[in-house]
């Protein structure tokens, strides 16, 4: 490779402005563009500050009753429903159903889970009922 015996000061062969680089050689101009690093979700949940997923499951709840005038549902209808109104949430089947057992004091696994609320009653087969205190 031969060396270049060129007296050009370095800013007028290669130039850096804003998302683009270009180099000039000769009479020849090379410009590229500069991308960053690609921004990856990672893959928490994140909530407004001061939520919680028990939120949406109340939240969830109240809509199901309010808009289906019927006060008996299942997890999974609560699960979509709360994916329709977050749609930018990346809600976990196994989590979200997990806080609704932990928010039913009579489901027979309830005493496993640390957290608790007292939203919801359960049914039996599946299906639960929001306490009748906090109907909308």
């Amino acid at each position: 490779m031969a060396e270049s015996n060129s007296a050009m000061p370095v800013s007028d062969i290669l130039r850096a402005e804003g998302n683009s680089l270009t180099i000039r050689v000769g009479e020849y101009l090379l410009t590229l563009k500069i991308e960053g690093p690609e921004v990856k979700s990672s893959g928490r949940f994140k909530l407004e500050r001061g939520q919680t997923m028990f939120d949406l499951v109340l939240e969830a709840a109240r809509k199901f009753v309010r808009d289906a005038g019927e006060n008996e549902f299942s997890a999974a209808a609560l699960y979509y429903l709360a994916r329709e109104n977050h749609p930018d949430l990346e809600i976990k089947r196994n989590s979200w159903n997990s806080h609704i057992v932990s928010s039913a004091p009579n489901h027979p696994s309830y005493r496993h889970y640390t957290s608790h609320r007292k939203y919801l009653r359960y049914l039996g087969e599946g299906k639960y009922s929001l306490e009748p205190n906090l109907n909308p």
